[in-house]
């Protein structure tokens, strides 16, 4: 699916905040789009309508709070995107960097919300219920509130992402078909992130249901997403296994990279034999395209990632030329995705982005 598309598809979801006669709190910067009027009716003027888009836009105040920014190429790639988009537009957009703490996170939205410093939050979840009582607290504020790719249980007016669950189960049959070629053990560890989170649920769901019918062992350890803390449950369980192991299942490429490396040292060592442990995961920048072709990374469902932050941007559009009332209605959208593994991955055009 084109990004094209996928923002179309974006668009059409949130045209139900188009609700007439809807009122909401001035926010942040206040105007007749925060006060419930929409920019546009049913017919415009070109030009017009093109300065009008600018009009609504310019000074509104969006603040971008993700897990973890600085070094990350999966946030940094949400936040240029946003960052060009809504600085053509006059708005003014900001990163709040939690740098993976959920007490950080949450201090700063609640330091946002009081002062209403902002029109739109743009949020990324790692604990499923962390951002509930954020979200309800904007709402009242009169703030409107985008989610990123892990789902809250308490959505804000838009979800954006990749369908995780979708992702599991594709990555699962590519690891079974790959185990039963080689004839390999029924036995797979998932290497997740803190496991409470909206990912690594989906993830472990979708697993279970495409290899446990198969007869497949499906063990558990969590990473924190950490890279030390993943390095440390693959070597354990490679121990543990003695050769019974087909495979690690992996939330996120940047953990997978370096379970590839630890199977890649333990086969170094003779402790494993070649080939016989397949690494799998989700999400493929451009570190983990080189290491498909290096072989530390069997497969990936790579997903469009600068598209979510495209649609990030067109989403807030959406929502602050409705004049809708934040909370009043709800949309969930997921963006287009590619199995890839070394043989196709240079010719797929979501898959090896960069940061910036």
């Amino acid at each position: 699916m084109s990004r094209k598309k996928i923002l179309a598809l974006v668009t059409a979801a949130l045209a139900a905040f188009a609700v007439a006669g809807c009122s909401v709190d001035s926010g942040a910067s206040g105007g007749g789009e925060a006060s419930g009027d929409q920019a546009f009716g049913a017919n415009v003027e070109l030009m017009p309508a093109v300065q009008k888009a600018h009009d609504v836009m310019k000074d509104k105040k969006i603040a971008f709070v993700p897990i973890l920014y600085k070094g990350y190429a999966l946030t940094e790639n949400w936040g240029s995107t946003m960052e060009r988009a809504f600085g053509s537009l006059g708005a003014d957009f900001e990163v709040y960097d939690a740098n993976f703490s959920s007490d950080r996170m949450i201090s700063i939205i609640n330091d946002l919300i009081a002062r209403k410093a902002v029109d739109v939050l743009v949020l990324q979840n790692q604990d499923l219920g962390l951002l509930d009582n954020a979200i309800q607290q904007a709402e009242r504020a009169g703030i409107r509130t985008v989610v990123l790719n892990m789902m809250s249980t308490r959505l804000g007016d838009a979800f954006i992402g990749v369908d995780v669950h979708r992702a599991a189960r594709t990555i699962a049959q590519r690891a079974a078909d790959d185990c039963g070629r080689r004839n390999a053990p029924k036995q797979v560890s998932v290497i997740d992130g803190p496991g409470n989170d909206p990912a690594s649920l989906q993830w472990n769901q979708g697993i279970r249901e495409v290899l446990e019918p198969l007869g497949y062992t499906v063990t558990v350890s969590h990473s924190q997403f950490q890279n030390a803390v993943a390095q440390q449950a693959a070597d354990s369980m490679l121990q543990q296994q003695q050769g019974k192991l087909c495979g690690f299942l992996v939330t996120y490429d940047v953990n997978a990279v370096t379970v590839g490396q630890t199977v890649a040292s333990a086969v170094a060592r003779g402790q494993v034999a070649p080939d016989s442990v397949g690494v799998y995961t989700f999400d493929a920048n451009s570190g983990t395209c080189e290491a498909m072709k290096q072989g530390l990374v069997t497969a990936s469902v790579a997903y469009d990632v600068q598209g979510i932050g495209e649609a990030a941007v067109a989403a807030t559009q959406q929502l602050i030329q409705t004049g809708a009332q934040p909370g009043s209605s709800h949309t969930v959208a997921f963006v287009a995705d590619a199995l890839v593994d070394k043989t196709n991955v240079d010719d797929i055009s979501i898959a090896c982005y960069k940061g910036r």
